[in-house]
């Protein structure tokens, strides 16, 4: 016999014993469920507010029992003084 056969036949019978004698393999380990957070309700846009009520009148800006020429006296009256401060 040559000495390559020999080799060759010793290695089959060395791999057949450990084959026959190895541990059996482990099973492959799962990952246990991680737990997610609940998510967030998704970003809707908010509705749009109502530019306003058309039942609601305005009030007037000024007082209507005022007369024109009180209207300019109080104005001249307020220039006046912060004329004479500034």
């Amino acid at each position: 016999m040559n000495k390559k056969v020999i080799v060759e036949i010793l290695r089959r019978i060395v791999k057949k014993n450990l084959a026959e004698n190895a541990p059996a393999p482990s099973k492959p380990k799962e990952k246990p469920d991680v737990a997610e957070p609940p998510t967030k309700a998704p970003n809707k846009p908010k509705p749009r507010r109502p530019l306003g009520n058309p039942d609601v009148k305005p009030a007037p800006k000024a007082k209507a029992t005022m007369k024109e020429a009180e209207m300019l006296d109080k104005i001249v009256k307020r220039f006046r003084t912060t004329k004479k401060n500034g």
